[in-house]
């Protein structure tokens, strides 16, 4: 858990963790194994020393913001968030793509600078509500749904209401999901028709390298 670096996840060029810790409770969640690991617990906090990491960095990046938390999930306070914010607002060249799994606790909408694409993580149909929520908050942010991992065949319809969609496999299981195939094929065929940009991860083996950025405008 280093203050800000690269990261071998494909759509972004860092992760920068000044918050870590997560109270989801999700059984595959690879950051729990890790921080259990060096740690010995998964509790969240914030990390201080780690706030002006991006203004480091010079050249204009993707940088996932709190890939070791959720950014909105119970335990996280909003004065970590406000601290995290001005931050990103100092850093203007910079993308921050922030993830969570809690999307109905945003009550900060305002305070979100321009410069963050928002996204929630499902993994199968009966999490379609995330999205829901995050569409029903109305952002003037770019908004995404990492499908990650995907779990089920079944995934919901609302996915294309989010400016782009990212699918992936479990981490240290690929062969465990080739039978999604054609649930991932409808997924790349629908997003041609919608024009929305696709990102198939590396780790989900598939044929033909899929991937697409949103605009930037």
């Amino acid at each position: 858990m280093r203050k800000i670096n690269q990261t071998r996840i494909e759509w972004c060029n860092k992760s920068w963790n000044p918050i870590t810790g997560c109270l989801n409770g999700c059984s595959y969640c690879y950051a729990r194994k890790i921080s259990m690991r060096f740690v010995g617990d998964f509790k969240p906090q914030f990390h201080k020393d780690r706030l002006n990491e991006p203004k480091k960095v010079k050249k204009p990046s993707k940088i996932f913001a709190d890939s070791m938390s959720d950014f909105w999930g119970k335990g996280v306070k909003q004065e970590w968030r406000d601290k995290v914010y001005k931050t990103i607002e100092e850093c203007p060249q910079h993308i921050f793509q922030i993830l969570t799994k809690q999307p109905q606790n945003i009550k900060d909408i305002k305070k979100i600078p321009k410069n963050v694409w928002v996204g929630v993580s499902i993994s199968n149909f009966e999490d379609r509500w995330r999205i829901a929520s995050l569409i029903s908050k109305k952002l003037k942010n770019k908004t995404f749904v990492s499908i990650e991992p995907i779990l089920t065949d079944n995934i919901s319809c609302y996915i294309y209401l989010v400016d782009w969609i990212i699918i992936g496999a479990l981490t240290g299981r690929k062969k465990a999901f080739r039978p999604m195939k054609k649930t991932i094929k409808e997924i790349i065929k629908t997003c041609r028709k919608l024009d929305k940009p696709l990102f198939i991860k590396d780790n989900l083996n598939w044929d033909k390298k899929i991937q697409e950025f949103p605009r930037l405008v």
